[in-house]
């Protein structure tokens, strides 16, 4: 929910910055401007101001990319958070499964995957492997999105097509009252592959991180799954409390 006096400077700055996040190549002023309703010259005042404190880079042909202070963001607020070092374990007592294991985070409309392991990998390689990806198409983001008020939803996507979602926010709604009265997110890709997914209570009442798994078997084994993941989720976040974090 918005304050009284939003900063509108520092929300279309951080807005210029996830979009520079989501491209894997460097973009330009005018596609910037475009993709967020700005106007040119405030998309490249923004943009200079990003690349001024090293969060931004303007390339060879003047197009702009994510700089190195982004990454140092990242690292300091991982360490900061304690929370990869909190969940680690209990993320790979999941392991145990064989199916995908995801944690991430709500952005906007997105969910940020800050650790995403399939067998055979090791959990340094999970950590920070996979890029944003539509709330509503993934488990993740659906837990999440269950956790918001229903006006916040609506407006998030007003105005928006809706991943998954043809028949529009109604449908999206629907989903996510569901989501609350089961206590789990589930989403169903094609069968057989879905994933589900729980929320890790921080003591927040809108949480803002999710645990889930992924994958062709869940079919069957979603009670024991669900439970799985609801007991490494009380443990990450009772972690969370014993270290004051």
């Amino acid at each position: 929910m918005l304050p009284k006096q939003p900063n509108q400077s520092l929300i279309d700055g951080l807005a210029c910055l996830q979009c520079l996040t989501v491209h894997a190549e460097s973009v330009g002023v005018r596609e910037v401007a475009r993709e967020l309703a700005l106007e040119t010259t405030r998309a490249h005042r923004l943009l200079k101001t990003l690349a001024h404190l090293g969060l931004a880079e303007q390339g060879e042909k003047g197009k702009y990319h994510v700089g190195p202070g982004i990454h140092v963001l990242a690292a300091m607020s991982l360490f900061g958070s304690g929370l990869i070092r909190r969940a680690i374990a209990p993320l790979e007592s999941l392991h145990r499964h064989n199916l995908i294991v995801a944690m991430g985070v709500l952005w906007r409309d997105h969910v940020a995957y800050l650790y995403h392991w399939s067998s055979g990998m090791r959990s340094s390689e999970a950590i920070g492997k996979a890029n944003l990806y539509p709330a509503t198409l993934s488990g993740l983001g659906m837990a999440l999105l269950a956790q918001q008020p229903a006006a916040e939803v609506q407006a998030l996507y007003r105005g928006k097509e809706i991943p998954g979602y043809p028949l529009g926010i109604a449908a999206l709604l629907k989903d996510l009252q569901k989501a609350r009265t089961m206590g789990y997110a589930e989403v169903i890709r094609g069968k057989p592959d879905r994933t589900i997914s729980v929320c890790i209570d921080r003591g927040n009442p809108q949480a803002t991180v999710a645990i889930g798994l992924a994958g062709a078997t869940i079919q069957g084994r979603v009670s024991e799954l669900v439970e799985s993941l609801q007991t490494a989720a009380s443990q990450i976040a009772t972690n969370g409390t014993a270290h004051g974090l």
